[in-house]
């Protein structure tokens, strides 16, 4: 009998165990706080140099297109992430292709500092971008694999709030070193900084990533078989996912409206506002505060309100952000412009912040368990195709044109057609194309998270109704219990 018992509690206690470690086995497959410093600190990196390469491209005399071209070069070679996600898959290279890529990536940045040719700038850094491209797909694949879904929303939340911070912070120093120094001077800081930064971001990256053979001995490798990456399989799931290919298409349009502006904004501040590069990178910066804030939240909303609802919501909103942004300049009236300026980058961030979780989230939703790689790498590549023609044109447009306002017109215009077509994307698990009214959105959302006694909600709801709630949920209790 007693050995009948120690048997039963061994059992127990082996039972317990097991459902311990599949609790921690979604998230043990990879170290999260340094996947998350990783991606902190080359969000960091980026922002040091990249917002202020128009600034670069002027002081070398750069054209309005030119510019435009410097800015997205990356984005168009990042077109090569099919290549790289081909490769790893065939191989079975996948963890060894993005730590290696991440590495040999951070030796360009050092490579610009000599360069002082427009053309030899975009070489360089189109190599650079044909590298870390290797990265990309492969990171993502890696993660999909070796997360469980049900962690997608809140690993995507905290890593939208350190790439927000890592923005934030590098934005602010970059434009603090370019505010006093001389213009050459301070690229040849700002180029070093931004490289001793990326390696530190791909040592990160590197640690976060446990081998295959390290999480097998430990018995935590999950693994989802995929299909093969390559041009067949692409063609065919362009052929029969026609969900997916809406959502990259309509993706593209939004992407491209939003790029048409992008590289031009901080000479627009700085040429029509008057303000210092310094307030412009602060402008930007304390903008993204808000976004963190929002995608925070929007990942408890998307438990019961749709993703694709909340992301046309905030698209639309974000629609209007440029003709907003004009208004001060047409009125003529530049008093305390900087804080009207600050109230338009916040409201915007919120947007921004909606769009990023919902739109994240839905994408993975949508894609199939087993396509992951080449799906990511396919909706991936089409973005980067806006992400390079929509500055160009952008710059084309405000050479013949001789003003940057039509450019914000027409990036309003082509915002708003984007995000709009998403009521024709049906979103897995729910379904529907029909915008359900926020008044039955932010009510779940508020329950379901009042429920649980959330402090970040109790913040923004009145008392009287998150007692309300408890009162009524005691109440159903008690008559469950008699």
């Amino acid at each position: 009998m007693a050995e009948i018992e120690e048997s039963y509690l061994e059992e127990g206690h082996e039972e317990k165990r097991k459902n311990k470690h599949e609790k921690l086995l979604p998230t043990s497959n990879i170290k999260t706080d340094f996947y998350l410093m990783s991606n902190g600190a080359r969000a960091l990196s980026e922002s040091v140099l990249s917002p202020f390469i128009p600034l670069f491209g002027q002081s070398l005399g750069a054209s309005s297109p030119q510019i435009g071209f410097i800015t997205s070069i990356t984005s168009l070679l990042s077109i090569f992430q099919i290549i790289w996600a081909v490769i790893a898959q065939k191989l079975k290279l996948t963890r060894f292709i993005a730590v290696i890529s991440y590495y040999v990536s951070t030796i360009f940045t050092f490579l610009l500092l000599p360069i002082k040719n427009i053309f030899a700038f975009a070489a360089m850094r189109g190599s650079q971008s044909i590298i870390i491209s290797g990265m990309l797909p492969t990171s993502s694949s890696i993660m999909a694999e070796r997360v469980s879904p049900k962690f997608y929303g809140l690993i995507n939340s905290l890593l939208q709030g350190v790439l927000v911070l890592g923005t934030a912070i590098g934005t602010i120093i970059g434009g603090a070193i370019l505010w006093k120094l001389p213009i050459e001077l301070s690229f040849t800081i700002i180029f070093i900084t931004s490289g001793i930064i990326s390696i530190v971001a791909a040592v990160f990256f590197h640690i976060s990533i446990p081998s295959k053979k390290r999480l097998e001995a430990k018995g935590r490798w999950q693994y989802v078989e995929e299909v093969d990456v390559g041009f067949s399989n692409a063609l065919a799931i362009m052929k029969t996912d026609r969900n997916y290919v809406f959502y990259c298409i309509f993706n593209f349009i939004f992407i491209s409206g939003v790029n048409l502006t992008g590289p031009f904004f901080i000479i627009f501040n700085t040429t029509h506002y008057d303000l210092t590069i310094f307030e412009t990178a602060l402008l930007s910066s304390i903008g993204l505060i808000p976004q963190v804030l929002a995608s925070i939240v929007t990942t408890q909303l998307t438990k019961k309100a749709r993703k694709k609802e909340l992301a046309i919501v905030a698209g639309v909103f974000t629609s209007f952000f440029p003709i907003f942004y004009i208004i001060p300049s047409l009125s003529g009236k530049l008093t305390g412009v900087f804080w009207i300026l600050i109230i338009i980058w916040s409201a915007n961030g919120i947007a921004w912040g909606i769009i990023n979780s919902s739109m994240t989230t839905l994408l993975l939703d949508i894609i199939h368990p087993r396509r992951r790689t080449l799906q990511l790498a396919i909706s991936n590549s089409i973005s980067s195709l806006g992400l390079f023609l929509a500055p160009i044109i952008g710059g084309i447009i405000i050479d013949h044109s001789a003003t940057i306002y039509l450019v914000l017109l027409i990036s309003a215009v082509i915002r708003f057609v984007g995000i709009s077509l998403f009521v024709f994307i049906k979103e897995p698990i729910i379904g529907g194309t029909i915008l359900r009214p926020l008044s039955r959105i932010i009510p779940v959302f508020i329950r379901s998270n009042a429920e649980k006694g959330v402090t970040i909600i109790t913040a923004f709801t009145p008392k009287k109704i998150v007692q309300r709630i408890n009162q009524k949920k005691k109440e159903k209790e008690k008559q469950n219990n008699s």
